[in-house]
């Protein structure tokens, strides 16, 4: 629920200089893991072993005589488990398109999982989200620059006892940017938002936000974005215990470090607004204050072995006290794994994790180990 057209534009971008020979691809993968807490919880704990199997596809070709790029991809997943089969095995599905260049990007990506979502709901529900979204850049050659970006974000529920998370989000933004060099721009930019509920129109929102930063070549071997933002939002309808208007001061940094050929460092975090509907007449939260930190590692010992970790911490904060208490949980994920290149079209892994949620809210705390190894063919 919380990926925007960002990361797809950050992912077609890195792409687009390496249009491969054979323009389509598949892939296929079979994971075999296991799970001692499937539910997230510290009560009814369940473990299960768990089998899960993907199928992919994905087309590059640039379109001649026109300096645009297409991209396109598509997959399909199946999650097989030992505990309580009829209620825990779900599909999952995946597919989206991109048209760019140095300047213009339209796309699309839809994704339907019923895994759990990234909040303090954490039971499985059959969920869908579609994004589209289209932005423009003036020419990068010149000091100076403007971009515009719109984009269209819809969540829905297939059960009828979620129908009051199903939202639309629209975001509508401009950039100013300063190219200090070829490889390195700074800018200001301003994004608004439309969120509308279908249900739940209390949450019903308009938000304004303000953001200043640095994309690109930021250090000889650190390339990016980092930028502060201000956040506002604006709610359409009062409600009893809650504020009408929030504000924050967030961030967004997405940076890689490449010390070495042999070794890669990415930091990324995020922190912003996002919605919730927790609380009861003593106090009512509309949203939770999201931070969020990754770190991750990785070195090939050889041609072949790659070894690399992943270490992330998130803190959902929520403004107002319900029944005395300021509710604050923070989460923690520590992620080991080793990959093993056979051929060039096949891999083969072990990883372990561990993720950890404590919080000042009864029933919220739990710990989850998963461990698990897979294969994965590309041709």
């Amino acid at each position: 629920m919380k990926k925007t057209a960002a990361l797809f534009l950050v992912a077609a971008f890195a792409a687009a200089p390496a249009f491969a020979e054979q323009p389509l691809r598949f892939a296929a993968s079979e994971t075999l893991s296991y799970d001692d807490n499937i539910y997230l919880t510290d009560k009814n704990k369940k473990e299960s072993f768990i089998s899960t199997t993907r199928l992919g596809a994905n087309y590059k070709a640039q379109i001649p005589s026109t300096g645009l790029h297409l991209t396109a991809d598509a997959g399909v997943g199946y999650n097989a488990y030992t505990e309580k089969p009829s209620k825990n095995n779900y599909w999952e599905a995946m597919g989206g398109f991109g048209l760019f260049n140095d300047q213009f990007t339209i796309g699309d990506r839809v994704f339907y999982t019923s895994d759990p979502a990234n909040n303090e709901l954490t039971d499985r529900k059959k969920r869908i989200n579609n994004t589209g979204y289209i932005s423009y850049v003036t020419s990068r050659e010149k000091m100076f620059g403007v971009g515009v970006l719109a984009e269209d974000l819809f969540d829905r529920y297939f059960e009828s006892e979620m129908s009051y998370l199903n939202r639309n989000r629209v975001n509508l933004g401009a950039q100013l940017y300063y190219n200090m060099t070829a490889k390195t721009n700074f800018f200001v930019e301003y994004l608004f938002s439309d969120i509308t509920y279908e249900d739940n129109k209390t949450n019903n929102s308009i938000g304004n936000r303000l953001g200043v930063g640095v994309n690109g070549q930021i250090a000889s071997k650190v390339t990016g974005t980092a930028k502060v933002t201000y956040n506002m939002r604006d709610y359409e309808h009062s409600l009893a215990g809650a504020d009408d208007y929030n504000d924050l001061i967030g961030y967004y940094v997405a940076l890689t470090w490449k010390p070495t050929t042999r070794n890669t460092v990415r930091l990324s975090g995020d922190r912003k607004m996002e919605e919730t509907r927790f609380g009861n007449a003593t106090g009512f939260n509309r949203y939770f204050a999201d931070t969020l930190v990754s770190l991750y590692g990785s070195h090939k010992l050889n041609d072949k072995l790659t070894a690399s970790l992943t270490l992330s911490w998130e803190n959902m904060d929520y403004a107002k006290r319900v029944n005395g208490t300021k509710r604050d949980d923070n989460l923690y994920v520590v992620k080991p794994q080793v990959d093993y290149q056979f051929k060039e079209w096949l891999s083969a892994g072990v990883w372990y994790q561990f993720r950890t949620r404590h919080s000042n809210w009864d029933g919220a705390d739990y710990d989850s180990n998963k461990a698990g190894i897979f294969a994965k063919a590309t041709f």
